[in-house]
């Protein structure tokens, strides 16, 4: 009897240890509007960096520009967040950048 008790105790530690290393840690998600200010806010800091980067070359500035915009455009109208109107604001915004 003491032997099946012991027994049931350690299955039953072995069974909660295994629990709590296979439990996947909860993180926190962030709301659907903050995550979409945060990928716009993305998309400009990376234009601009293009901008600063290519200000003196007007040529490698245009066409890094307009990849840039086919890249984000494609990104956009890819995301879960943004439907189309809402992506062709925000390249428009861009491009005007």
């Amino acid at each position: 009897m003491p032997e099946s008790l012991i027994l049931i105790l350690a299955i039953l530690v072995l069974g909660a240890i295994a629990f709590l290393l296979f439990k996947k840690p909860t993180t926190a998600s962030k709301p659907a509007p903050v995550k979409k200010d945060e990928l716009i806010q993305k998309y400009e800091d990376e234009m601009h960096e293009i901008i600063d980067k290519y200000k003196d070359d007007s040529t490698n500035f245009q066409k890094k520009k307009i990849e840039y915009l086919k890249f984000a455009s494609h990104e956009l109208h890819n995301n879960i967040f943004f439907d189309a109107h809402e992506a062709k604001e925000i390249i428009r915004k861009l491009a005007s950048l």
